[in-house]
């Protein structure tokens, strides 16, 4: 399970906020002035590194068909701007033990990715459709990692979450946001100029944030499924295969569905005929929700079948798939043990993120931070979006 809330983390975005060095310098800094925009002690941004920043950022939007309207540029050119200098100074206060620390989470980090993209030539792609290279990348995974480490030594390692506070979640969906509505809320009951209409707009909030965080902890209904993929796609390129080739396939998935209706063993089929790139790990049996990452077309077939039917040919746009149901699942609350480590550590996160603002000033004016160029002087808030939670 994977708890979310309210808060946005603070950190570096990996796909925006990376430092530029020597052996990394923008080709708009060899060609042009490259004034530094923003100092401090031991800091130096020069203009070069947030346009290499902001290239990167849009980059990686329209990767996610994510269009950024150009007046909000300046204050997203702002925010990175304050990215970049808190990742320095972060960087600066690392010790030893946070380096050696930060290796093994950036380790972890880059495995997930890998393994979500599904392959490593997947993943090289994904990299590219963003205009990154595997050493950018790894720099930038790199002073994450270290100021996760370091935020974890200044910061999250002193902070507690009771028992109580646990087990009030799960049973209430008390977090660190719904208690600051309560004290919005007191504070308002108090005041005689509150009317009726603002205390129940409050309370609405309230409800609706205990009812998002106990959704969080029950799991919908599922199936488990096995299916066999007849792919109508080149398997280097990923290319749609030509129309007669495709139409060879079909008769392939025919062939294959008259044998598994017919009573032959469905696992065999499954394990000598399909060519989901996934096979070996998964002996094509996936367990999932109507919200998982599935085509639209495959999840509609999985969850309309009973148990032990097998499905007729289903098209995407990865090719013909043969479906079989094994179970479904009815949804439940996950068991309090089986979370509570998890609950715990997300309300963890909650206070470290509602510590860091205070934080990372503090660091700044240390370090005497200064932004020399007028037009970043912005009120930005203090929340970013995260990297991790797509991409």
């Amino acid at each position: 399970m994977q708890l979310s809330f309210k808060f946005i983390s603070l950190l570096p975005v990996i796909f925006v906020a990376r430092l530029a060095t020597a052996a990394d310098k923008p080709v708009a800094a060899s060609l042009f002035d490259d004034p530094v925009i923003a100092r401090g002690k031991g800091i130096e941004i020069r203009r070069s590194q947030l346009e290499d920043a902001f290239i990167s950022y849009k980059a990686n939007l329209a990767a996610r068909n994510q269009p950024l309207p150009e007046g909000q540029r300046a204050f997203r050119e702002a925010q990175m701007l304050d990215r970049l200098i808190t990742t320095q100074l972060m960087v600066n206060r690392a010790t030893e033990g946070d380096k050696m620390a930060a290796k093994g989470m950036a380790e972890k980090f880059n495995n997930e990715a890998k393994k979500s993209a599904g392959s490593e030539e997947a993943f090289q792609r994904q990299l590219k459709a963003v205009g990154m290279s595997m050493d950018h990348y790894d720099r930038r995974v790199t002073e994450q990692a270290i100021s996760e480490a370091v935020l974890e030594r200044e910061i999250k390692s002193k902070l507690t979450v009771s028992d109580a506070q646990v087990q009030d979640f799960y049973k209430n969906g008390t977090d660190a946001m719904v208690t600051i509505m309560q004290e919005e809320l007191e504070r308002l009951a108090k005041d005689p100029n509150t009317s009726a209409t603002q205390l129940g707009a409050v309370k609405r909030q309230i409800d609706e944030l205990r009812t998002n965080n106990l959704a969080r902890l029950g799991l919908p209904e599922r199936v488990r499924v096995s299916h066999i993929l007849v792919s109508t796609r080149n398997r280097e390129t990923e290319e749609e295969l030509p129309e007669d080739q495709k139409k060879a396939k079909r008769q392939l998935a025919e062939s294959l569905l008259g044998r598994a209706r017919a009573g032959e063993d469905f696992a065999k089929l499954v394990k000598e005929h399909s060519e989901d790139r996934n096979l070996k790990e998964t002996n094509g049996e996936y367990t999932l929700g109507r919200q998982d990452p599935f085509v639209p077309e495959f999840k509609a077939a999985a969850f309309s079948l009973a148990t032990n039917q097998i499905s007729d040919l289903v098209p995407t746009v990865f090719g013909y798939h043969i479906i079989k149901l094994h179970e479904k699942i009815a949804p439940k609350k996950i068991e309090f043990e089986k979370v509570a480590a998890e609950i715990k550590d997300a309300l963890l996160q909650q206070e470290l993120q509602r510590a860091m603002p205070a934080f990372f000033d503090r660091l700044k004016k240390e370090a005497g931070v200064e932004i020399l160029d007028s037009k970043y002087k912005l009120d930005a808030p203090k929340t970013i979006e995260p990297s991790r939670s797509g991409g």
